[in-house]
């Protein structure tokens, strides 16, 4: 059990992003059986012997009996208090956060509500309260059942405390600050100011580090004082020992509020025994959220820091509890103002198998909100649960560590976001097996696996680096990808029936896709787009648009690809290779182009056909490229009628200066109905260089070649 030496100090972290729901039904919470209940002695709640009232008057006397009955129960050896049905008034207090103006728990003790109790908050203007309270000193507790209803539409807000904003945004069902072993289970949590449960820490002891405790120089991996330009070291053991009783009770530092040190720096801590030999060294600790383990025969420790002085140089050291191994299960958390659950301090909690819906009215009106700010919030698992028209469904501000599976998402009102993951966000974040319906997936943080999930009319944007998206299907939905380097994705469907444009964005960082479908009916020219990279590579792509409009192609090397999509456009500049890949169309097959600058295109060992007659132009029109190949491929327009070029270099008109710098076709096997220009390249410029054109077979096809064009190798055949 956690032993309190000391009055803890309590940090309110204050924390407001500003961010951006179907019919439902909601689960019927199974009342407390209490007779399939351990066989553990309960306690129920005598309400005339507290002074209890149950008709939601007397709020006062409710508050104050309740919690004079849990602290009899505990000192009884009872471990179950069990609140029979009613309405019980929690007072509203005299003042912010007032301890006496929530149900105080205590530790050992599990907490069983009736089906049919109502925990009400009696309406009041202060901006901090909540209605029951799991404070530091507090481990072993699950709270079973009941609602507990905040006064949301009976609250003043027009009143401002004096180191509040006046936004009325920290008004708890449920707080958790500290607390160990918690379970949560088949709860109804409603209509509070702020949040229906927020999971958050405390801080135990600290002090801060100035100039006058600081000195020029590093240390060394020995742990030895040691010269080094741009460092400023702890120089006073007074400051950094751990003589205080906390330091064994809770073994951690967290550093806060730099001033005068370089913008992004992180923090080397060395331990040191009393005979100033090094135990061990933490490198890199971030301020804030980073957290040092002190080792257990530590006597002091010293801290490095990025700074070229000491002067002015102030750091806040400080000792901290969260909250641990928190499970929420089961419960119903909805129309809150602020958050479904917040988690600001924790280690450890599943939120799992809960119904949380319609959190909105202040920012930033999250499902879930994973944003611990100076404390950690790491280990996280949000499984099996139903996410109906929140604001934000969740959001990971925060932390490190989560796993997202099993999970509906849905909402209903456009200016929404589903799942949102900030740069800020470390460690491993896994977003698995998840139906995510209007309700969009955006992730910055890096090294993110997601896997086996379904999008309907939503979007997928992947913004960090060296991301996994795998066995995906998407109805409906887009995804965009390539905005950070090293991202892989694999084994996707996209389905689109012409409800929106674009199924899939390619920007300009290296991105592997392998084995990506999209069946589309277009409404209009566009299924793929972005710029792409030239070292990109996009395997196993088939792209089919059942109304042929057309798209474009990003740059990168297309391996075992099949289009079926109308023409295909290449119009900017970087490398495109297609090798092994098959392009069908009823008329063009692809135009190239230097609209956005020249690009490099080499098309080998591939099917191009015309199932038709020709469009515009050519079957394939080049004109503007830094380079063009076109070798060891079929080329078939054994259908058309018109007599337009199968390839063409060059517009049509008034020659012009060549916009095609130079040609490569050779070794195709190049086949047409009825005799026409199997290559053309007569108005590619009068300052064109000379172009290869050798060793093809052409069939019903002829060659309209310039005088200086290489031409050697072809064959002619008639069929």
């Amino acid at each position: 059990m956690k032993k309190h030496l000391f009055i803890s100090m309590t940090i309110i972290v204050f924390f407001v992003t500003t961010w951006i729901i179907s019919p439902h039904s909601v689960a019927k919470l199974a009342d407390v059986k209490l007779d399939s209940i351990s066989k553990t002695p309960i306690y129920e709640l005598e309400l005339d012997r507290w002074g209890v009232y149950n008709d939601g008057t007397h709020p006062l006397e409710t508050t104050e009996g309740i919690n004079s009955a849990l602290k009899w129960a505990k000192e009884n050896n009872y471990k179950t208090f069990h609140i029979p049905d009613g309405v019980y008034l929690i007072a509203k207090g005299t003042k912010q956060a007032d301890p006496e103006a929530r149900i105080n728990m205590v530790s050992n003790m599990d907490l069983h509500i009736s089906k049919n109790a109502v925990l009400q908050k009696e309406a009041n203007e202060f901006e901090i309260y909540s209605v029951l309270y799991i404070g530091a000193d507090v481990e072993n507790v699950t709270v079973r059942g009941g609602t507990f209803r905040g006064d949301r539409d009976t609250h003043d807000y027009s009143k401002k405390g004096s180191d509040t904003g006046g936004t009325h945004e920290w008004g708890y069902g449920i707080e958790i600050a500290g607390a160990e072993n918690i379970v949560i289970d088949g709860v109804k949590l409603e209509e509070f100011t702020g949040d229906g449960i927020i999971v958050t820490a405390t801080t135990v002891t600290g002090s801060t580090i100035t100039e006058e405790s600081l000195e020029e120089g590093g240390i060394d991996d020995k742990g030895n004082l040691v010269l080094l330009k741009g460092k400023i070291r702890t120089n006073n053991r007074d400051v950094t020992h751990f003589d205080h009783p906390a330091y064994r009770a809770y073994e951690n530092i967290h550093f806060w509020l730099p001033e005068g040190i370089a913008s992004g720096s992180k923090i080397d801590v060395y331990y040191y025994r009393e005979d100033d030999s090094l135990i061990k060294a933490d490198k890199q600790v971030r301020f804030y959220s980073g957290e040092s383990i002190i080792p257990k025969d530590a006597d002091y420790f010293r801290a490095v820091f990025d700074a070229v002085s000491t002067k002015e140089v102030k750091v806040n050291r400080m000792t901290v509890d969260i909250s641990k191994n928190i499970t929420i299960k089961n419960s119903d958390i909805g129309y809150n103002r602020r958050q479904g659950i917040s988690l600001v301090g924790s280690d450890n909690v599943h939120i799992l198998n809960n119904y949380i819906h319609h959190t909105n009215g202040t920012a930033p009106q999250s499902g879930i909100d994973i944003e611990p700010g100076f404390f950690p919030g790491k280990n996280t698992i949000i499984k099996g649960n139903r996410f109906t028209d929140n604001k934000i469904q969740i959001v990971l501000a925060y932390g490190e560590n989560v796993v997202i599976e099993d999970n509906e998402f849905e909402q209903s009102k456009k200016g929404t976001v589903g799942v949102h993951a900030h740069k800020g966000f470390r460690g491993e974040v896994i977003v698995k097996n998840n139906s995510f319906n209007d309700s969009g997936l955006t992730l910055y943080s890096e090294n993110a696996e997601v896997d086996q999930n379904k999008f309907t009319n939503s979007e997928v944007k992947l913004l960090g680096k060296d991301i996994s998206f795998s066995n995906a299907a998407l109805t409906d939905a887009s995804l965009s990808v390539g905005s950070a380097r090293g991202q892989k994705i694999k084994n996707v469907t996209i389905q689109q029936s012409g409800v929106r444009s674009g199924a899939l964005y390619i920007w300009d960082e290296q991105v592997d896709l392998k084995d990506v479908t999209i069946h589309a009916k277009t409404n209009n020219k566009g299924i793929i787009f972005g710029t792409g990279n030239s070292k990109s590579v996009y395997d196993s792509l088939v792209v089919k648009d059942s109304n042929g409009q057309g798209t474009m192609l990003p740059a990168g090397t297309y391996k075992n690809c099949a289009f079926e999509a109308g023409g295909l456009e290449i119009n900017r500049e970087g490398k495109y290779v297609l090798d092994k890949c098959t392009i069908k169309n009823s008329g063009s097959l692809i135009g190239i182009n230097s609209l956005y600058g020249k690009p490099i295109v080499t098309i080998k060992n591939s099917l191009l056909e015309v199932g038709g007659d020709i469009g515009y132009g050519a079957a394939i029109y080049i004109q503007g490229a830094q380079d063009f190949e076109l070798i060891d491929s079929t080329v078939l327009a054994e259908h058309n009628t018109t007599s337009t070029p199968l390839i063409k270099v060059g517009p049509y008109g008034h020659p012009q200066p060549t916009k095609v710098f130079g040609v490569t076709i050779k070794g195709n096997d190049i086949r047409t109905k009825s005799i026409i220009s199997g290559v053309d390249t007569t108005n590619a410029g009068k300052d064109a260089p000379a172009y290869q054109v050798e060793d093809n077979v052409l069939y019903n096809a002829v060659l309209n070649l310039t005088s200086k064009d290489i031409k050697s190798g072809n064959t002619f055949k008639n069929k």
